[in-house]
Parts: structure tokens; sequence; C-alpha cells
């Protein structure tokens, strides 16, 4: 299903308004600014692809704030991949900037605030991903928000030109899962391939780089139940206590950072039919009890497991 948004038949005085409730519904609660309201034009043209959404937005130029109050109002944490087909856009997030031009891909998560700012006309295209199905595909997700792949690289055109792709089913008849879930895992690996290696100015230093080693050690084995914080410990080489101390200072815990990792897991798995039952979800991805699985998806979700299976 596809839907068309432009406040063209709004009253000047509400235009940005109106315009204002459509970015907070389609993307989540945050603050539009600009200069002149009477020359005040935009469109945006909305597609669900299965749990993903692909939008393509024409603006003249304008500011998105999303706020500490944004946050608190609506704490949504979807991810999102934005092309810029035209005119260009500085984006800040994660005590990072950039400036994405034409071609470009620049990334952002709805779990912290972030500012796009225009000063020209603009066209671009926008994939959003939940975060359960991001978390499943990139290693360390953080990592890559406020960051823009250049549309000058191999990886950035193929992300490019996926997205374009995405639009176009967005028109057409619904994808299967395995297609979505095909054409995610080739945009996140050539998104991790694109940035690898650029200085990381918001987990930086020893610690920072100690920090997503363990987790990767984590990720790579999340699907033993019976993994223990000792064993990680010791194959890291690191102290039971430094351990706590890295996780801590990125406000988690060695075991809820684990679990958050494997409910997204199964969360994907789930929903892009890569498992038969509840159950193979649960312990596939590391939980002995599948009752205590459900209860724990559902606490994080808002629903059961049992519910992805059963969407067409």
């Amino acid at each position: 299903m596809t839907e068309f948004f432009a406040p063209d038949q709004q009253t000047p005085r509400h235009r940005l308004a109106f315009w204002n409730d459509v970015i907070c519904a389609t993307y989540a609660p945050c603050e539009a600014t600009l200069g002149d309201l009477a020359t005040f034009r935009a469109s945006l043209q909305v597609s669900a692809l299965g749990p993903l959404v692909v939008s393509n937005c024409v603006s003249v130029p304008i500011t998105y704030d999303r706020r500490p109050v944004d946050l608190r109002r609506n704490p949504s944490d979807d991810f999102y991949a934005i092309l810029m087909t035209s005119g260009e856009t500085l984006v800040a997030q994660n005590a990072r900037e950039g400036l994405a031009g034409p071609g470009d891909v620049f990334l952002y998560s709805n779990a912290r605030p972030y500012q796009h700012h225009s000063e020209v006309d603009y066209t671009c295209t926008t994939l959003k991903i939940p975060r359960a199905l991001a978390m499943a595909r990139f290693s360390e997700l953080d990592r890559f928000c406020g960051r823009v792949l250049s549309g000058r690289t191999p990886q950035g055109r193929i992300v490019g030109a996926l997205m374009q792709e995405a639009a176009e089913l967005g028109e057409g008849d619904p994808p299967t899962a395995a297609f979505l879930s095909a054409l995610l895992d080739m945009i996140a690996a050539s998104i991790e391939s694109g940035l690898a290696g650029v200085e990381d100015r918001f987990i930086g230093g020893r610690n920072g780089k100690l920090l997503l080693q363990i987790q990767r050690y984590m990720r790579d084995n999340m699907e033993n139940g019976d993994l223990g914080l000792a064993e990680v410990a010791d194959a890291q080489n690191v102290s039971m206590r430094t351990q706590a101390r890295l996780f801590a200072d990125a406000g988690t815990t060695p075991m809820a950072w684990l679990q958050s990792q494997r409910l997204a897991a199964a969360y994907a798995a789930l929903s892009e039919r890569r498992v038969r039952n509840v159950s193979e979800a649960a312990f596939t991805f590391g939980f002995n009890d599948s009752s205590y699985f459900g209860k724990a998806f559902k606490k994080i979700y808002g629903f059961t497991p049992r519910t992805l299976l059963e969407e067409d």
C-alpha cells in the first residue's frame, strides 16, 4: 500500500503543522523548522514493504530536530538509511556530523537525538528498518548512527541502487519475506564494508575497542545457551570486573546486552520465516526455556513471538 502526502491543500499558516504531523507519524516525533512559510512546499510518498517502510521525499530547505523531549514522548528506536538523490543535508547524531550530497547515504537511529539540516531544495529516499532487524545484521549498530556512506564508493553505489529498487518494489506486489531478508543482508553488508575502518569518535580509545571485541565474541556465540560471563572474560583475556565496567560505561550490563542481541536475532528469524516455530527461535538463539523467551520477547516488543509467525 502506498500513501501520498503534500501540504498544498492546507492554508499557508497550517502547512508546516500538517507536514510536521506527517513526519512524526511516518518516522518519529521531532520538530520541523524552516525560514519562509509562504514558499513552503514538500511531498512524501510512503510504501510498506513487510516490516520495512520506504519513502520518497521532496522538500524545500528545512531542519528536523529529534530532541530529548521527543524521545521521552515516543521512545521509538527504528534505524534509518537515507539516500540523497538531489541537494544536500547536514546530519548530526552521536557527536558526529556529516554532509550528505547526491548519491550519499546517511544513517541514524530514532533512539538518540539527531538533527537534519538542509539549506537547499532536496529529494531523498528513506528506508525505515525496525531496530531488531537492524541489530540482527549490524555487528555494532550504534557505531553507524550519524555516519555518511559516500556514493562515490562501490559500497555506496550498491546501497543506493538497492534502496532505489526497494522504492520501486513499494509500488508493486508485496515481495516475499525471503526476498526482503536478502535485500537487508546486502544493504547491511555493503554499509559495514563501506564504513569499515572509518574513525569512530563515539566509541573511541582502547576501552571502546575492547568492548567491541567482547561484544563480537558474544554475538558469535549467542546460540550457546550456557555461555557464561566468566567464559567470555577468559576468552578475551579480561577480568570480570573490567568486563562489567566496560558495559556499565555503555549504560548496560553484559547479560542485558547479550539478551537484547538474542531477542533481536530471534525477532529477525521469526519475521523472515527462517524458523518454523517459537521453540526453534528460542533454542536457536540461546534461550534454554521457551516460556521465559516468550515472556522476555513480549516485555521488549509488546507482543508475543507467535504474532510474527501469524502475520501475512
